[in-house]
């Protein structure tokens, strides 16, 4: 096994960086889009057990006792609330950190080493298709987790700009995934 790209076809390095991203960014997709974004929390009843019975019917240490419990809890659910406007997810975030990182070595091995030779089933428009779809997927490798940290860290107008980095990246993996596909060129990445 080669490490590097060559007359063979892909190494070792760059088969594993291929893999290793399409995981990672399956796991971030599936943790972004089910993370709530919504900005509400779970609303808790903070009434304490026997508050109904204030009053007449219990001593004032009591009544100061439930009054306590119940500005204890009151102020628990202000604080996730506050917590819950438009904070991500932690793993969220992390993921998007090692995307990024990922990115950056996927970058720099790819200026590394050469691409191996076009396969030989692919004419010119499915080469060109191929090279715009990588194009796009490494751009969006960069812009959604950037974005997405920016985001993060409150720059909320920056909101159109994720969005439009993961419409790039399904355009370009659906595209990538069509040439791949129609020329039954997955065993290139796997061997």
């Amino acid at each position: 096994m080669r490490l590097r790209n060559g007359e063979h076809g892909y190494g070792v390095v760059t088969r594993a960086l291929h893999w290793l991203t399409v995981v990672l960014l399956a796991a971030q997709l599936v943790v972004g889009y089910t993370m709530d974004t919504d900005g509400r929390a779970d609303r808790v009843e903070c009434d304490p057990a026997g508050e109904d019975r204030s009053g007449g019917d219990t001593s004032d240490a009591e009544d100061d006792r439930l009054d306590r419990l119940e500005d204890r809890c009151e102020a628990r659910q202000e604080r996730i609330e506050d917590q819950a406007e438009g904070r991500p997810s932690p793993l969220h975030v992390a993921l998007g950190l090692v995307l990024l990182g990922l990115a950056l070595v996927r970058l720099g091995w790819r200026r590394s080493t050469p691409l191996p030779p076009w396969d030989p089933r692919l004419g010119p428009a499915g080469r060109r298709t191929l090279h715009a779809s990588e194009v796009g997927l490494l751009g969006a490798l960069f812009a959604m987790p950037l974005s997405g940290l920016l985001l993060a860290f409150g720059a909320h107008d920056l909101l159109a700009v994720h969005v439009g980095s993961h419409l790039v990246f399904f355009v370009a993996l659906a595209a990538h995934l069509a040439v791949v596909l129609r020329y039954g060129l997955l065993g290139r990445m796997l061997r």
